[in-house]
């Protein structure tokens, strides 16, 4: 893990809006091929998973920082 790097904050924000325009985008393809019912419960069901991963990301990479 020798020369970990942090990314810089416009990698940042544009990986972040990037991921979150596909959740977006995902939601109203989702909304426009299901019913109401089922699409509603698939959209919080993917945007809880994203939600999770950014946490358990958040989570390990400053674990991984804190090391160096």
């Amino acid at each position: 893990m020798k020369g970990l790097k942090i990314l810089p904050k416009w990698a940042l924000i544009s990986s972040h809006t990037l991921f979150i325009v596909s959740l977006v985008l995902a939601t109203i393809c989702l909304y426009s091929i299901l019913p109401p019912g089922l699409a509603r419960f698939a959209t919080v069901a993917i945007w809880c998973f994203a939600g999770g991963l950014c946490l358990v990301f958040s989570i390990a990479f400053a674990k991984l920082v804190a090391k160096q």
